[in-house]
This record gives structure tokens, sequence and C-alpha cells, in this order.
């Protein structure tokens, strides 16, 4: 079993479809043979069993039993066989007394007179009634096809059993025959369509998974862009994907490409300094070769913790396997920090959780994101914070963050938004929360917004992010 299970596996549509196809024909010979062998029998009886009911008719024709119980018959069988031995055609009559039968007479071809066609056959016919009553009495290997009457006669006394019995194998031979060839001929038309169907279905069945072969090597050596959608329906999800694929891959080049270009032209400047103070000396080599160092430092860390993050973002986004967060518990641990870190403070923070959805992406992700839009609003904000989790959608679900601060204008908000930029230089930091935030929510599909809250005043950040199922 395991070794056909592993078959099954490995084998081609082309194997598997063939492997059907002569299951169907086996089956189908299996079929004409039962059939044939049922057929055969039943239409055996239906041709014995008028002739058996004629020879029974034609002897009441022609028998008569006078007063002394002798029988005389006035004339010959119409069918020759009841009176040849040994012929397969025998013909009895017994007298019937309080239910059981004594044999009085039997045809010609029952030899010698008085035997008997089969053990038990007479005492069968004469339990059956009155009849007229047909039946197949096995004997000797032999399906003996039987009929019998209970008739009286005009000149005797008392009832009387005639009972005519026939050997099917002549009449069953002679159908076996003619129904086995039409049968073969029946299996053979039927398991040449199964095969011809097969053979079809192969080359009908296959030809779009050939074309989308193609059309992936297309892609591959460049000539087309994308698989695109005149597949059938089983195979346009998987275009689809494989075209979602190939702009996975093209997105990730372009990226690479672009972090590169970035990272060049940012250590362009610092090591310009480095190259001129190195060549000068002095005492004030040092003081420009230490700034110079630790920017290309965070700029480096900066890149890495992007290329982390873009990682994680693409596992959240299906192109692996996504984690999968609380994200109302996530924020309920944050919470409790954020109270502890501005304790001094006495900002009151509120959370209200309309829902708990679950965040398609890391919890540190997750943690860092929020945190960050919490850390500004209790900066900012005079006494009240409240932050909210509810899901927008089945794939979505919304974080905002609300202070009873200043609030920014849309001018601000731009400004706050840019790289290094400060709207508050008395504020600890170094003015990249912001963009490295709306960054990563990006790589996760999600959104970053700001507007003035309704209810307390001051900002109000909505951060979008995707849902797990």
């Amino acid at each position: 079993m395991r070794a056909l299970s592993g078959w099954i596996k490995r084998a081609s549509i082309t194997a598997r479809l063939s492997a059907i196809a002569g299951l169907a024909i086996a089956l189908l010979a299996l079929a004409g043979v039962t059939t044939n062998g049922i057929l055969t029998r039943q239409l055996a009886e239906r041709v014995i069993d008028p002739q058996l009911d004629a020879a029974v008719r034609d002897f009441l024709f022609k028998v008569a039993i006078g007063e002394d119980g002798r029988l005389s018959f006035s004339a010959a069988f119409v069918d020759p066989r009841y009176e040849q031995q040994g012929s397969g055609r025998y013909l009895q009559l017994a007298r019937i007394d309080d239910g059981v039968c004594a044999p009085v007479w039997a045809s010609p071809s029952l030899y010698p007179a008085g035997a008997s066609v089969a053990p038990g056959l007479l005492e069968r016919a004469c339990a059956l009634g009155e009849g007229p009553s047909y039946f197949t009495y096995p004997s000797r290997g032999l399906p003996y096809r039987v009929a019998a009457s209970a008739v009286t006669f005009p000149d005797a006394q008392g009832r009387y059993l005639v009972v005519a019995s026939a050997d099917p194998t002549p009449e069953t031979q002679i159908l076996s025959r003619r129904l086995g060839a039409m049968s073969t001929t029946l299996v053979t038309i039927g398991g040449a369509i199964i095969a011809f169907t097969a053979l079809a279905l192969v080359w009908a069945g296959a030809a779009p998974l050939r074309r989308l072969a193609e059309d992936v090597a297309a892609v591959r050596r460049g000539s087309r862009e994308a698989l695109g959608e005149d597949y059938p329906q089983e195979l346009a999800p998987l275009a689809q994907e494989l075209d979602a694929l190939v702009a996975h891959n093209r997105e990730v080049v372009e990226r690479a490409r672009r972090h590169v270009g970035n990272l060049a032209h940012a250590l362009k400047t610092p090591i310009a300094v480095l190259r001129n103070a190195t060549q000068k000396g002095g005492a004030d080599a040092d003081a420009q070769i230490a700034p110079a160092i630790e920017e290309m430092e965070r700029f480096v860390e900066r890149q890495l913790r992007r290329a982390r993050v873009a990682a994680r973002a693409e596992a959240a986004a299906g192109a692996t396997i996504a984690h999968r967060t609380p994200a109302a518990d996530s924020i309920q641990d944050l919470i409790f920090m954020m109270e502890q870190k501005y304790d001094a403070k006495a900002v009151d923070l509120q959370l209200i959780v309309n829902a708990s959805p679950i965040f398609r992406g890391e919890r540190e992700d997750l943690l860092e994101m929020v945190a960050n839009l919490i850390d500004n609003a209790c900066k900012y904000g005079r006494s009240a914070v409240r932050v909210t989790v509810d899901q927008t959608t089945p794939e979505s679900f919304r974080i905002i963050v609300e202070d009873d601060g200043p609030g920014l204008s849309e001018a601000q908000i731009a400004s706050a938004m840019a790289r290094g930029a400060r709207l508050d230089e008395a504020a600890p930091g170094q003015g990249l929360g912001l963009s490295i935030l709306a960054e990563t929510a990006a790589l996760y599909q999600g959104r970053l917004a700001f507007d003035r809250s309704a209810v307390l005043g001051g900002l109000r950040a909505r951060l979008d992010l995707p849902a797990a199922d």
C-alpha cells in the first residue's frame, strides 16, 4: 500500500489517467463476464420453460388412464428427445396419495424404467402443490430445470402429478457462445472508447499545463512580463500566484538596488570627511573622525534594521510562514510599562478594546510601532492619553492613539514625517521615530495617518495593520 501511494504521488498525469482507464476496462470486462453468465441462465430458463410446458400439454393431450389404472398413449411425442435414452429430457407421471407421490410412468428417455431423474426431485415437485410450478433442481453438477403440474383424469380416480425436466446444458452452451461473442464485441468497443477518451483527456487536459510551462519559461527569459489570466478556471489561481511571486521578486530586487544606492549616497559624505581628516592630520583629526564613524554606524544599523523588518513583513504578507500576535494583549502589556515610565508626569493612560484582532506579524514590530505613538502622546500630551483597538475589516484592524496636547497642523505633520525632522528640540530623540514607523507600517501593507482628536482635542494617530484569519 505504501509503494502504491508513493507511485501515485510520483506518477505523471498521463500515467494516472492510463491507470484509471485500464482499471475501467478491467471492470468493464468483469461486468461483461458476470452479465454474460446471468443472462445465459435467465435466457436458458426462458427458452426451456416453454418447451417443458409444451411437453406437459402434449403428454396430457395424448395420454389416457383406464378404470383399471393402466395408461395408454395415443401417439409419439412431438419432441423426440423424450423417447431417446439419456437425452436430458425426461417426463414422469406420479399418483398423489395423501401428499405422497408414487411414480407410475416415465418417458422412454428415462432408463431404466422407474428410475429417478435426480434424488428427491419428484418429492420436491410433489411438495409444491397444485402448480403449475417451475424451479431449478441441482443434480450431479447440473442445474435441472423442472416443470410440475397436478392433474386429474376423467376415467381415473385420484390426482396425478406430471413432471417434466430438462438438462439446460445444450441450450446454455449455445446461448453462452452467442452472448459471449456479443459481450466480447461490446467490451472491445467499450474498452476502445475508454482508451480513446483517456488519451483525449490526457491531450486536452495537459495542453493548458504545457502552455503554462511555456509561459513560465518565457517570463524567466524576460520575453514577457507576466503570465496573464488566459487560463482555465483550475489553473487561473496558480497563474495568479506565480504572477504575484514574479512581482514580489522584482520588488525585492528593486528594493535591494534602492538600499544599496541609499547606502552608497549616505556613506559618501562621511567617507570624504574621514579622507580629508586623515590627509590633514593634526589635533582636529580625531574630533572630525569620531562623529563621522558614529554617523556611518547609525546609518548602517538603520539599513540593517529596515532589512530585518522587510523580511518579517514579507512573512506577514504571505511570502513565508507568517507570525500571529494577539494585538490587544500585547498593547495591554505596553500600557503598563508606559504608566511606569510616565508616573511622575501623572498621565492618565486609558485603553479601549473594541475587538481582539490578531496581528499578522511579529510582536516586537507591533510593540515598537505602538510604543512610538504612545511615547510621543505621553511626551506632548498634558494629562490624558487614550488608546483604542478596533477591527475595521476581516483583513485589517486599527490602533488609535489620542492625546490632549496642542496637536499639529497639516504642515507640521508633514514635517514630522520627514526623516530627521524635529518639531521640539527640547524633547529627547533623534527625529527618526515617525518616519521609520511609517516605513515599517508600509512594509506590513499598513498605513499611518494623523489628524486632530475630536474627543481630547490633541493629536490623533491612526495605525492600520493587517489582521490574521
